[in-house]
């Protein structure tokens, strides 16, 4: 698969995965309560703030749950300098 198809790819548990990187594959991956809340922040967002709805939910997808408490950090840092 081509890298620029609509995909990320991560190490996860010392394999390669792909995740998704456009609205559409994001929602498809979801949960049904995961994309609920999707739909509201991305509905919620602004032209400016639309790519960061999208960032957080890539690294969502990217993460293992115990990853959540370093993105968190690294998101209020990337906030506390003023990035969108």
């Amino acid at each position: 698969m081509p890298e620029d198809s609509g995909l990320r790819w991560t190490v996860r548990n010392e394999q390669r995965v792909a995740v998704p990187d456009t609205v559409d594959g994001i929602r498809a991956a979801l949960s049904e309560e995961q994309l609920v809340r999707f739909e509201e922040e991305l509905g919620r967002a602004t032209a400016e703030t639309v790519a960061s709805v999208v960032r957080h939910w890539v690294l969502n997808l990217a993460s293992d749950p115990e990853d959540e408490d370093e993105f968190a950090r690294l998101e209020a840092e990337n906030r506390g300098r003023g990035a969108v």
